[in-house]
Parts: C-alpha cells; sequence; structure tokens
C-alpha cells in the first residue's frame, strides 16, 4: 500500500504532504563543500542534435569557507525539490558558497555514463571536493536523459535516439563516436576559458588536471587524456571496452605518455573480454569490486535506502518525457554484491581518494 501510494503521490507530483528525507553520506575530507552549476556555450560549434548554437551544463564541486554541518537540495537546478520517488534528498554541498582560495587544488572533470545526469555522482564528488578537489562535472544535452539551463530550457532524448539506442548496436556505436566527439571537445573548450569559473577560477591547479569518467565517459577519460598533455592523470571507471571499434580504436588506445591511469572494473555482471589489456597499460592500476556497472552512481545508494525505488512504468516514463519531466532515475544493473550500502558508498571513493593522493599530490 505505502508503494502504490508513494508511486501515484511522485506520479501526480504531491509528493510534498510526505515528510519523508534522505541525507546522503556526510563526506569525510577535511574541507567544507560549495556547489555552483554554469552554464558554457561555444557559437562556433552546434548542438549534438538540431541547430542551435553549443551549450551545455557543468556543476561545479569545490572546497568551500562556510560549514557543511548542515544539508542542502539535492541536484540543485536540475531536481525539482531534490524529491526521488516521494522522499525529500539532502546533501553536504552548499549552493553558491564561497570558495576556500587560501590554496590551489587539483582540478578533475568528471564525464558521466550515456543517458546519466551529471549531479547523479553526488556522493563522489562531494568526497572528492570535502579532500580537496575541485571537480567539474558536465554532462551533454541529447545524451544525458534530462538537461535543464537557467533560462527553464530543457532538453532529453530525441524520440529517434530513445528508440534506436536500445534496440540498434550499429546506431548505438555511432551515437557514441558522436558523444565522445563532442564531450572531448567541450573539456577542451573549458580547459581554455577557466575565466567562465568567476573567482573559483583562483584556486585552481592548472597543472594539475585530472580526467574521471564513467562508463562512456570513462572512454572519453581514456581517449583523451592518453593524448593531450594538459591531462595529469585519468580514472576509468567501467568504461566501454568492447571487440569494436570506438572512436577509431578497438580496446584501450595506446598510453604512449605513461599518463597514471586508474580503471575500476566492476566485476559483478557480464564484462566483456579485455585479456589482460588494462594492466598492459602503461602506468595503469586496475580495481575490479564485485559489484554491478551502475553502482558507482548515487541511483544504487538510492536503491538501498528509499522504499519502494525502482524502475519507472513505460506510461510513466513516455509522460515524463512528453513534459519534459525529469531527471530520470533507474534500478538497473545497481546490485553491490556483498558489499553494505554504506560500505560501498564509503570505500570506493576513498579508493579513488588515496590512488590520487598519491599520483597527483
Amino acid at each position: 500500500m505505502r508503494l502504490i501510494l508513494l508511486t501515484l503521490l511522485s506520479f501526480f507530483g504531491i509528493h510534498k504532504v510526505l515528510a519523508l528525507t534522505l541525507d546522503l553520506p556526510k563526506p569525510t575530507g577535511p574541507y567544507n563543500v560549495g556547489t555552483e552549476n554554469i552554464m558554457f556555450s561555444d557559437a562556433s560549434r552546434k548542438m549534438l542534435r538540431g541547430s542551435e548554437k553549443r551549450r551545455w551544463m557543468a556543476t561545479l564541486f569545490y572546497p568551500a569557507t562556510q560549514s557543511s554541518a548542515q544539508t542542502y537540495p539535492y541536484m540543485p537546478g536540475t531536481l525539482k525539490d531534490s524529491t526521488v520517488f516521494g522522499v525529500k534528498v539532502l546533501s553536504y554541498a552548499k549552493p553558491q558558497a564561497d570558495p576556500f582560495l587560501g590554496q590551489k587544488f587539483p582540478v578533475i572533470f568528471f564525464i558521466p555514463g550515456r543517458g546519466n545526469e551529471r549531479q547523479k555522482y553526488t556522493i563522489l564528488c562531494t568526497e572528492l571536493a570535502s579532500q580537496g578537489y575541485i571537480v567539474v562535472a558536465m554532462d551533454q544535452p541529447y545524451v544525458a536523459n534530462f538537461v535543464q539551463f537557467p533560462d527553464a530550457t530543457r532538453v532529453t532524448l530525441t524520440l529517434k535516439d530513445a528508440w534506436y539506442l536500445p534496440r540498434d548496436r550499429d546506431y548505438r556505436y555511432q551515437y557514441d563516436d558522436e558523444v565522445i566527439s563532442g564531450a572531448i571537445s567541450d573539456i577542451d573548450y573549458v580547459l581554455h576559458h577557466f575565466e567562465d569559473f568567476g573567482k573559483i577560477s583562483k584556486a585552481m591547479d592548472k597543472n594539475k588536471i585530472i580526467l574521471m569518467g564513467h562508463s562512456l565517459g570513462g572512454n572519453v577519460a581514456h581517449i583523451m587524456g592518453f593524448k593531450d598533455p594538459r591531462i595529469k592523470a585519468i580514472v576509468d571507471i567501467d568504461s566501454k571496452i568492447t571487440e569494436r571499434s570506438i572512436f577509431g580504436h578497438i580496446g584501450i588506445p595506446p598510453n604512449s605518455s605513461a599518463k597514471p591511469i586508474l580503471f575500476i572494473r566492476g566485476m559483478m555482471q557480464y564484462q566483456e573480454d579485455v585479456k589482460d589489456q588494462l594492466v598492459k597499460t602503461a602506468k595503469s592500476t586496475t580495481w575490479s569490486p564485485y559489484v554491478q556497472h551502475s553502482a558507482f552512481s548515487d541511483e544504487a545508494y538510492f536503491a538501498a535506502k528509499i522504499s519502494g525505488y525502482r524502475e519507472k512504468s513505460f506510461l510513466e516514463t513516455l509522460w515524463c518525457w512528453l513534459l519534459k519531466q525529469g531527471p530520470f532515475f533507474s534500478a538497473t544493473d545497481i546490485k553491490l554484491g556483498t558489499y553494505h550500502v554504506d560500505e560501498w558508498f564509503a570505500n570506493y571513493p576513498k579508493y579513488i581518494v588515496t590512488w590520487l593522493n598519491k599520483t597527483v599530490r
């Protein structure tokens, strides 16, 4: 009965009558955390779909001066009322907090997996910021399931992409190459326009740039990171490695500059046979926890903590797509194996932080 009630209330947008709340894990680092959304635009390029000039959103997570003792709305600027399946979700990242300018911090560009919104990795990004990293999480319109701009424009997948991506492998691989190209160009643009970050740019160490991504975002990280001299280290979280060519190369491309790279592979479900490609990659570290592919996003936390969290029905999804109601939350591939949810969301960010501290600091 409670599941039915939550579903109806969430579907019709009247969840405010429920007083259910969920706090995301409190970050463990010495710094308070701030967050801010910034829009970038590049008039020289077009959107992935359509003829509009290219624009995209970035969310910053950064060391801040104000205390993070209290909690704040989740996914500000993207998720209405910070509510997920009838539960108000709160994080420790304070919107518009003053940045800590007492020193310079390494900068991590984080690219989510295909379909995922950039702020669905808030648990990871908040922990990284608390440990003294500035995270620039970026997604692409027509790639993320839902993007909302400051002028209230909302962008979802096109009907053609939404239909063919899960059904046509050739179509999907061509689309992914376009996505990778766009993401690399977006990162390159931002690297040339640090001034667009405002006063936060004063805290950015431009000599310590890290690329990090999940799923297809992991491909972006290693493809660009291996070639671009500005990139000092790479974190590839469960990238797409198959027997087919991705962005002109089958398997892991050569790391000719010997950039330090951390490969994380979720091993609880089917993985393409990468043989010894990862361990043979120059300057690589590999960690293979027994979890599913989407265990690295906040959705795995919600699945364990929110009663009634589930896949939306076809009609619910269609309704949200037609009205551009988002973001879209999924319960696919989020199993954590033998890990307890609190253990997992403490250990996996800690593993990344430990590797980064040894590699970049």
